[in-house]
């Protein structure tokens, strides 16, 4: 959130100073003349009128230029410096669209060779922000070092992104082109399908199988254009749905023409059921020249994932996900592409705890097996490990299973390599995803992992593609009526017997069936799952009618006085969900009987198999992360009457609703055998923020938890605004003597917390070290909540009205949080000031006051906390009146606070505390400045991007302190009286030895900034 909204206010190049500033630069102030640093003729060429250097780091510097070709003054900025080879950045503002430029040089690169990127500055996507934070420096780090890296992430911004837009351009235009069907999102649906099948001919293309001929698609589009033809009628159709998807012998002359072509099978080179119902989308030569042009013909592919940055590599396709939905559509599904090196450390995390758990290794031969690739003397059988991602997204982490199990399998005799990924293929990896074109693009990206692997150059021997019809499905993970009648119902149907063998017969049968057998093995799984959903329908609803039955008996009971017992508010509200759920399977079972498919995804009706032998022995996989308050009410309401975990904590006051991935985890373990794994990344402010203490208490009490890390520096990856935890769980009673590991990689390497800590309530303290001091201190001090209450500064619920550059009589400066220093309060605005000296709000507004307002006064009343009276109240302002404070900001780097004047009003990011004297006030200030405080505080706080933390009531409330009397208490006084903050001194009166202060030193390294830049 700080990186985006310092985005969205760039304006000038000097406004770069304060986000380099955000990224951990050193600021500097020094206008560079244009014409002797870049050169007379460069200068003038590109309409450079000012240089300034803005920021810094050891011997790299961040120039920032004011031109009227910004592009190309960035691009003569970075060859001046690569030229002298000297470490730095070059930055310029672009209009039309306003726009971040920067351009840099690679040490050790091409000579002459630089690197440039640009990112909207309205609506900056995710990816930008993740770039850019790879742009701050790390203490310590030279300059050679951090030029080399921010060189590596201009880099990957080369082919990358240029391919994202192209790809999402055309899919836009040829969307655009189709006449028929009528709903945009269909007509969508089919561009994309077309698109993905052009895709994976290009990967498939470059191994040479496309008639030996790697431009295979460009030469028969330019044979059918001299030809005066229809590319798509003639060449397109006929090889997607005559030639790749049948035998050679039994392709019809007209596909046997189109050359020696390989048969593929898989369910990419079948007509989908949009396609079915409205036909094949169809487009003219002209559509697919732009096709060509605008996109494939720019872009050289690989069908190796390790390929060099400027190839097109199949990795890619889960950027191609995220880049090819909605902005908002992806914010609101919480659906974020996660990098492979990401993947593959928690895939191994999760094996690693697997073979221990749920295989029986002991945990040093599992960790040597899975990261040293060296196989225990007696491996475990691994054929039948079943690993499941219950928000599939674009595949990466069942490829990521299906790298690490084909690995583990190979070292321990298993082979050929493209014999063992299909066998894995075959019988270890399911998933499931709520979107068909994220199912889609997992199917090809798994199906492009087996053509990777086979080096096969005559056609007639390349193994088709297996379906995946049975094991990558659609469907929601989280809210399937059935499991949501299991636990209204308070129990579910056993599932035993024939039905379960014959789906998982079917499934297994489907896998590598070809031509019509294919289609007899697709009905009779279509079969196979109808029958066992008919079942469990009938089964869930008798149970759902026997609860029902209950209620209605208890409710009719009649007490001593003979009255009827009736039904209390909870159980009334049961009886209507009960029955709800009752409605909505009978629907579901008549829509069975009368179309013969089941009517929604359900693991127990389609992974029925898997469910009745315990579960699966790995759930992994990285689930949307969404706010609960972005959710549709029936949602949320569906999701507490489902999830304990997910259920709000009573508490007083405001408190946000848990995120979606909450429920997810509990979903993950309740999935997982006994034994198994549950293994996410979620975010890391679960482990500190208060609506997920229930969830915390569930994990510490009910399974062992063998990791739960933060992922350093992996947050730009995502365009959520929080940092991940990779969490994984294992199915298990915990032991007293259990220890989570805090860090990824092999867990003899990873520090350790003692699970029974995790259990005492409160957030969680992944740091072992800062563990024990962090206890210590709470064992021996009051807390600041003994003794104050922190509060949320004014909340106008209209800023653009109530604040204002100039004073006036009736406004009073306001401060935010970016407002705030350490010992510093600077006000860059005033607010509107409509309350009387009792606070209360003024019956009648000054006349100019009056003028400035009465326009608004209907949208006054629509803000949120407005209830009732005077429309231009404020809200929350006990704190602008309190005589004595000390506020801090809500999101910043450190703890940072200060004393205000009186006058001052601390607005909505601003947190304060209301002493009784100045001299409590200028004490708090005192302690809250120091390192060690702001390290204790870091520890708690919700992260936030950049390295900010979040510093809200529940975080300092929890900060010790020393006694009121104590004399130590006086010293902070006169310390803070003179603004200033002796961390030797504070130390001491913590009792704080020289380890104390190394481990709280590294959560809060001097200078850092304190000041948030929202």
């Amino acid at each position: 959130m700080v990186l985006r909204e310092l985005l969205t206010r760039t304006e000038r190049i000097d406004d770069l100073r304060d986000l380099f500033g955000a990224l951990g630069f050193e600021a500097a102030w020094e206008d560079v003349p244009p014409g002797p640093w870049l050169g007379e003729t460069h200068a003038e060429a590109a309409g450079v009128s000012r240089v300034l250097l803005v920021a810094r780091h050891d011997a790299f510097r961040v120039f920032a230029l004011e031109a009227g070709d910004p592009d190309r003054a960035v691009r003569a900025a970075a060859q001046r410096l690569a030229a002298r080879a000297e470490r730095g950045l070059a930055c310029a503002l672009g209009t039309a669209p306003r726009r971040l430029i920067c351009a840099g040089w690679r040490p050790g690169g091409r000579p002459g060779a630089v690197r440039v990127a640009a990112w909207p500055l309205l609506h900056p996507p995710g990816s930008a922000l993740g770039t850019l934070e790879r742009f701050g420096p790390v203490p310590g780090e030279t300059s050679l070092a951090l030029s080399l890296r921010i060189g590596e992430a201009l880099a990957s911004e080369g082919v990358t992104p240029r391919f994202f837009k192209a790809f999402r351009s055309v899919l836009e235009r040829l969307a655009d082109r189709l006449a028929v069907p009528r709903g945009r999102a269909e007509r969508h649906a089919l561009a994309l399908t077309a698109l993905t099948r052009v895709l994976f001919l290009y990967f498939v293309q470059a191994k040479g199988w496309l008639d030996g001929d790697r431009r295979y698609l460009i030469h028969r589009f330019d044979e059918v254009i001299a030809l005066r033809r229809s590319f798509h009628r003639h060449v397109f159709d006929p090889l997607c749905f005559g030639a790749l998807n049948q035998p050679g012998g039994d392709r019809s002359r007209g596909a046997r023409a189109l050359g020696n072509l390989p048969f593929l099978n898989g369910g990419l080179f079948e007509p989908t059921t949009l396609e079915r119902r409205h036909g094949t989308a169809e487009w003219t030569n002209a559509d697919w020249r732009d096709a060509f042009e605008s996109l494939f013909e720019r872009f050289h592919f690989s069908v190796r994932e390790s390929d060099d940055a400027d190839f097109v590599a199949p990795d890619m396709l889960g950027r191609v996900f995220e880049g090819v939905m909605d902005p908002d559509d992806r914010r609101a599904s919480g659906s974020y592409y996660t990098p492979a090196a990401l993947v593959r450390e928690l895939v191994r995390a999760a094996l690693e705890a697997a073979l221990v758990s749920r295989c029986g290794l002991a945990p040093g031969p599992a960790e040597r097996w899975v990261h040293r690739g060296e196989p225990p003397a007696r491996p475990p059988g691994l054929a039948r490990l079943r690993v499941c991602d219950p928000a599939v997204g674009s595949g990466a982490f069942l490829l990521g299973a299906l790298e690490e199990l084909t690995a583990l399998r190979r070292t321990s005799g298993e082979g050929p390599a493209g014999v063992v990924r299909r066998d894995v293929l075959a019988h270890s990896l399911f998933g499931v995803d709520v979107k068909l074109t994220a199912v889609r693009l997992a199917e090809l990206r798994l199906w492009l992992a087996l053509v990777a692997d086979d080096d096969e150059m005559d056609v007639r021997r390349i193994a088709p593609l297996p379906n995946l019809d049975g094991h990558v499905r659609q469907g929601d993970a989280l809210l399937d009526p059935l499991a949501l009648a299991r636990v209204l119902g308070g129990g579910g149907p056993a599932l035993t017997g024939a039905m379960l063998e014959r789906l998982g017969a079917a499934r297994r049968t489907l896998f590598s069936m070809t031509g019509p057998a294919k289609r007899r093995a697709l009905a009779e799984l279509a079969r196979a799952e109808a029958a066992l959903a008919e079942r469990l329908f009938q089964d869930s609803i008798r149970m759902l009618e026997r609860r029902i039955a209950e209620l209605l008996a208890l409710a009719r009971d009649r007490d001593l006085f003979g009255r009827h017992h009736g039904l209390d508010a909870p159980q009334r509200a049961l009886l209507r969900r009960l029955r709800a759920s009752r409605r909505e399977l009978r629907g579901a079972l008549r829509r069975l009987r009368r179309e013969g498919g089941v009517p929604f995804f359900a693991f127990e009706a389609h992974f029925g198999d898997i469910v009745a032998r315990g579960g699966f022995d790995v759930v992994v996989g990285n689930p949307p992360w969404v706010r609960g308050e972005r959710l549709a009410p029936q949602v949320r309401e569906a999701l507490t009457t489902r999830y304990a975990a997910w259920r709000p904590a009573s508490r007083r006051g405001f408190a946000h609703l848990p995120d979606l991935a909450v429920a997810f985890v509990e979903r993950a373990l309740e999935l997982a055998a006994p034994g198994g794994v549950a293994a996410l990344l979620v975010p890391a402010k679960l482990a500190s923020c208060g609506y997920a203490e229930p969830l915390r208490q569930l994990l510490a009490h009910g399974t062992r938890i063998e990791r739960a890390a933060e992922v350093e520096g992996a947050a730009g990856a995502f365009g959520a605004a929080v940092y991940p935890m990779a969490l994984v769980a294992a199915r298990a009673e915990p032991a007293p003597h259990d220890q989570v590991a805090a860090a990824l990689g092999p867990t003899s390497a990873a520090p350790r917390v003692p699970q029974r800590l995790l259990q005492s309530g409160g957030p969680w303290i992944l740091s072992p070290q800062a563990s024990r001091v962090a206890r210590r201190l709470r064992d021996s001090f009051p807390a600041v909540g003994d003794r104050w209450t922190p509060q949320l500064g004014v909340k106008t619920g209209a800023d653009q009205l109530f604040l204002v550059e100039a004073a006036a009589p009736w406004t009073r400066p306001a401060v935010r949080g970016r407002d705030l220093a350490p010992w510093r309060v600077t006000p860059r605005a005033h607010v509107l000031w409509t309350h009387a000296a009792d606070g209360r709000p003024l019956a009648r507004l000054p006349r100019e006051l009056a003028r400035l307002l009465e326009p608004h006064l209907e949208r006054l009343r629509r803000r949120s906390d407005y209830r009732a009276g005077a429309p231009w109240q404020l809200f929350r302002t006990a704190l602008a009146y309190a005589p004595h404070r000390v506020l801090w900001p809500d999101v910043a780097r450190r703890l940072a606070a200060a004393v205000p004047g009186p006058d001052v009003v601390p607005l909505n990011t601003v947190y304060g505390i209301a002493t009784r004297t100045a001299d409590d006030a200028h004490a708090l200030a005192a302690l809250f400045n120091s390192r060690w405080l702001t390290a204790l505080a870091r520890l708690v706080a919700d992260p936030a991007r950049g390295g900010f933390r979040r510093f809200n009531a529940r975080v300092v409330c929890a900060l010790p302190v020393p006694p009121a009397e104590a004399p130590a208490w006086r010293a902070l006084t006169a310390a803070g009286s003179r603004g200033a903050s002796d961390d030797d001194a504070v130390a001491e009166l913590y009792h704080l030895d020289a380890s104390d202060r190394r481990v709280l030193a590294s959560l809060a390294p001097p200078g850092a900034s304190a000041a948030d830049p929202r």
